[in-house]
């Protein structure tokens, strides 16, 4: 099964949680164990830490892996992360489905064009960041992938 559809599967089975930030907004949570996400995502994982030689990591605990849809209307709102005083939280995002118009992620105040397939990487305790609200019945569906870096490799 491709990840857009057991992207699309979570959501309509009810398996995403609303996301209490905004309206339009769902995610949850993925831990390795979970046997309703398929080896590729933890592949994908794999292959985006390793595609930036990060050796020195631990997975980001609040947050970890998860999956974000925002429908119609959903954005996410502009904030910071949190990390620890020792780390930075590095986050990969992967643009599984693109909505008509919006969706595109706004960091330090630029909109960066994302199309879908796409993968972004940023420390998002150090930047602001948010993105442009979904326009159109094509839900805005990513991937990301959290993990805690030592600040000296930043």
């Amino acid at each position: 099964m491709c990840l857009l559809g057991w992207a699309e599967a979570q959501f309509a089975d009810g398996r995403l949680v609303p996301n209490a930030m905004g309206q339009h907004r769902y995610y949850r949570r993925y831990k390795e164990d979970d046997s309703s996400v398929p080896a590729i995502f933890w592949d994908i994982r794999r292959r985006a830490v390793a595609m930036y030689s990060i050796a020195e990591y631990e997975d980001e605990p609040e947050y970890k892996c998860f999956l974000g849809c925002n429908t119609e209307g959903g954005f996410v709102q502009r904030h910071t992360d949190s990390a620890p005083p020792d780390k930075h939280h590095v986050r990969m995002n992967i643009m599984l489905s693109k909505p008509e118009r919006g969706g595109d992620p706004v960091i330090g105040g630029k909109t960066i064009s994302i199309c879908e397939g796409d993968l972004w990487c940023f420390y998002p305790s150090l930047m602001v960041h948010e993105s442009t609200p979904v326009a159109g019945p094509r839900k805005r569906f990513v991937i990301s992938i959290g993990i805690l870096v030592p600040r000296n490799l930043a």
